[in-house]
């Protein structure tokens, strides 16, 4: 492979996968194209792609064999000859890498020992072969070290065996024996290491995540167990002090989501559990763990879905109201907050303050189906990829309140991985104003609603989902619109038409001075022979006044009155009042 452009050490590095091959860019400034920090592999059978987790090595297979590179100078540290490889990924201090493949033996062939091994992990110091098993599923296939690669571990039929992370020619050292397990995780950067392991529910017992410590194993330190569980997501906060676990069933029994129904539970390192606990109906789009290991934040609900952030004691820390939205992203640094909403939604895109809790700006991101944070904080990228769409595809880089940094266009773009970097590699830095002249909180002005030409100044009625809720703090408009004041007009003069009478402004002079002198005339005789209707009225008046006390009685009992039922309350002394005169003209007459 070629010599690497020399890169600007500043700004972080793009890997880009497509049926062009697989090539690592350098994102331009002012919209300038990409610069190359790698020669580009021109293969068009580069099926996976992965960076180390320092940065410091890439690797990709081109359908002949799978090449590792030094991601800063370009030369070939070694060549690992598995050309049907669909996953790789490196050990955590880059002793080894891992290669997966689809599982495939020809009928009627007894393959020698070892060679039907699908994975492999080979080390990358002389490009042998250190170890190899049989692993049929691509769910969970992934050899699991430990941080320091003391230890490797990997999930079989109802246990977990670990290695020696250094020498896998020792064999299994240790086992840990649960009925039922299908998935871990160990925890990083915790010492001595936690493992949190899933076991599904079966013949009516539930399902159940449990947490253990090393280095035996041997006792679960804490236990959480659940009915609604077909699948879970298992996600180690920074510290490894902490575990989300998300459960999702594959139904709904219900049959409010066609997603089926997902809960979220949250477990300690110290033995305590907790069930999240949402305050709207609906699946689980999304959930993130703030770098800090003390905050998480969800999306959830049904659409318009809600956001909130969370503590670390699960109590609710601010509420980004509703809207729609499907991701929930924390950048590097913790900083800044994305809120999203990507898939079948309009491609909202939102920053918030993590400090104070604003917002920065907003942004519109149509049909994107990948995100990712670039380790500095400040970038992002956007892409839309195949197969989830076979038109315009490409990638676009960002800048988090300046716009657009640059952007390509590929025929069939796979995927797209940020250059990972030590934290320390870019320094948190104070947030980025808005550039001059945008508008105040970064908002985007809508797009007009097409209306026939014969329904143009009016609102629709048909409504097609409950409104946006604004966020916490954030006062909610209280201009009535053009249609709830045309509504407001003719039920006041419906109450008018019911009583039997005539707004005054709608009279001509002629029918206010008829009026008047009618009720001269007619006032006497009302008066003499008015005794019934003055009787009816009171009836009304009593039947109102007892529907007063039951609603009285209801508020005494904690109950919490309508609006139009506490305003009824309020006429109390008016009925009385009125009670009392018309039972004085009723005594007079």
């Amino acid at each position: 492979m070629a010599k690497a452009v020399e890169p600007n050490l500043g700004a972080p590095q793009l890997a880009v996968r497509s049926a062009d091959g697989v090539q690592v860019v350098q994102p331009g400034k002012s919209s300038s194209p990409p610069v190359p920090a790698l020669s580009a592999e021109k293969s068009p059978n580069c099926k996976v792609m992965a960076f180390s987790e320092d940065g410091s090595l890439f690797a990709w297979c081109n359908g002949t064999e799978v090449i590792v590179v030094n991601a800063a100078s370009g030369d070939v540290k070694c060549s690992i000859p598995r050309p049907r490889t669909i996953e790789l990924c490196f050990s955590p201090l880059n002793t080894f890498l891992a290669c997966w493949e689809v599982y495939a033996v020809r009928k009627g062939e007894t393959p020698a020992p070892g060679t039907s091994d699908n994975l492999t992990v080979w080390s990358l110091n002389d490009g042998s072969r250190a170890m190899g098993w049989i692993a049929k599923r691509n769910e969970n296939w992934v050899p699991r070290w430990t941080d320091d690669e003391e230890l490797c571990a990997r999930c079989v039929n109802n246990e977990i065996q670990f290695y020696d992370g250094h020498d896998f020619s020792k064999g299994i050292t240790n086992r840990l024996r649960i009925p039922g397990v299908s998935m871990f995780k160990l925890s990083p950067k915790s010492n001595p290491t936690m493992i949190a392991a899933f076991v599904p529910g079966s013949k009516g017992a539930p399902a159940a995540v449990r947490l253990f410590r090393g280095p035996n194993f041997d006792t679960p330190l804490c236990n959480k167990s659940f009915f609604k569980a077909d699948k879970v997501t298992i996600t180690w906060n920074q510290q490894g002090t902490a575990v989300l676990v998300s459960a999702q069933t594959e139904v709904d029994k219900t049959g409010k989501s066609y997603y089926g129904e997902t809960n979220l539970y949250y477990l300690k390192a110290d033995g305590l559990s907790y069930t999240v606990q949402l305050d709207k109906q609906g699946p689980i789009y999304d959930f993130d763990w703030s770098p800090n290991g003390r905050e998480f934040g969800v999306v959830y609900g049904f659409m318009p879905s809600k956001a909130m952030l969370f503590d670390h004691n699960c109590k609710k820390i601010y509420d980004f109201g509703t809207g729609p939205r499907s991701v929930f992203k924390h950048s590097p640094h913790g900083n800044v907050i994305c809120i999203a909403g990507f898939g079948n939604l309009r491609g909202n895109v939102e920053f918030w303050g993590r400090q104070n809790l604003k917002l920065l700006n907003t942004i519109q991101a149509p049909d994107t189906t990948q995100f990712a944070w670039a380790p500095d904080s400040r970038h992002f990228v956007t892409a839309t990829t195949s197969p989830r769409l076979k038109v315009d595809n490409g990638y676009k880089v960002w800048h988090y309140t300046q716009g657009l940094v640059c952007s390509a266009d590929f025929r069939e773009l796979w995927a797209t991985q940020w250059q990972p970097a030590a934290p320390d590699s870019y320094p948190e830095r104070p947030l980025s104003p808005l550039p001059a002249g945008a508008p105040a909180g970064g908002q985007l002005k809508k797009a007009a609603v097409y209306r026939p030409p014969g329904l143009r100044g009016t609102q629709s009625k048909l409504k097609l989902h409950d409104e946006d809720q604004p966020a916490e703090g954030t006062a909610p408009p209280t201009k009535q619109s053009k249609s709830a004041l045309r509504n407001k007009k003719k039920r006041e003069a419906k109450r008018a038409a019911e009583s039997g009478a005539v707004p005054d402004k709608k009279k001509s002079a002629e029918q206010q001075q008829a009026l008047a002198t009618a009720k001269a005339v007619l006032a006497p005789a009302a008066a003499s022979g008015g005794g019934a209707d003055v009787e009816k009225r009171i009836r009304n008046l009593n039947k109102k006044l007892r529907q007063i006390n039951d609603l009285k009685a209801k508020q005494a009992s904690g109950e919490e009155l309508q609006p139009n039922q506490a305003e009824k309350v309020k006429t109390e002394t008016a009925v009385l009042a009125e009670i009392a005169s018309l039972e004085k003209q009723l005594a007079a007459l």
